[in-house]
């Protein structure tokens, strides 16, 4: 069973303040996708929760990519949501590898618990395409959780990802970010 959602912002925060990408961020293709194990339920509610509170403190990931005049590549800061799948596994009996955490691993059971961000669509200026993206997998039969991350490269490095994730699983926790809150001015 597969389904989705859209996550907002719990208090809009980008003001549509826009970010000119300069050519070093323009690596158009690149996206970092990870996966995160987690061995007991994840409450989606408590999840959504979080998630929304995230994107408060960091405005830009729910923006979107804007080309002007042909030339300028621009993140706008539009509060839009970002999309979560759900997906009810019934036919894996268990997280098959190693690792709890895993970065862009070339196994071919990665690509399932990912839904990545299609970066192809960037090139025609789509400003529909969200810059991140979430698929939660209920693996019931060991009742794992995995949670995949495909975050959109131009919004900084893996560095960020992991800052971000970190931001995510302390709200979560009912615990507070450690992270320095971000600055756009």
């Amino acid at each position: 069973m597969t389904s989705s959602f859209m996550v907002s912002s719990s208090t809009p925060t980008g003001n549509n303040r826009r970010i000119e990408l300069a050519a070093m961020d323009l690596w158009i293709l690149g996206r970092i996708n990870n996966v995160f194990v987690y061995p007991s339920e994840i409450n989606i509610d408590q999840l959504k929760d979080a998630l929304s509170r995230t994107l408060s403190l960091w405005p830009f990931v729910v923006g979107r990519t804007i080309l002007e005049n042909d030339q300028h590549h621009i993140i706008e800061m539009c509060d839009n949501p970002i999309p979560i799948t759900l997906v009810i596994n019934n036919d894996l009996k268990e997280w098959s590898l190693d690792s709890n955490v895993i970065v862009e691993a070339n196994n071919k059971l990665f690509p399932i618990f990912i839904d990545e961000v299609q970066v192809t669509k960037f090139f025609n200026n789509s400003s529909d395409e969200p810059l991140v993206h979430f698929k939660l997998t209920h693996i019931v039969q060991s009742n794992e959780w995995v949670l995949g991350i495909s975050w959109y490269y131009p919004l900084r490095d893996a560095t960020a990802c992991l800052h971000f994730s970190n931001t995510l699983s302390r709200l979560y926790q009912q615990m507070e970010s450690t992270q320095p809150l971000l600055i756009f001015r």
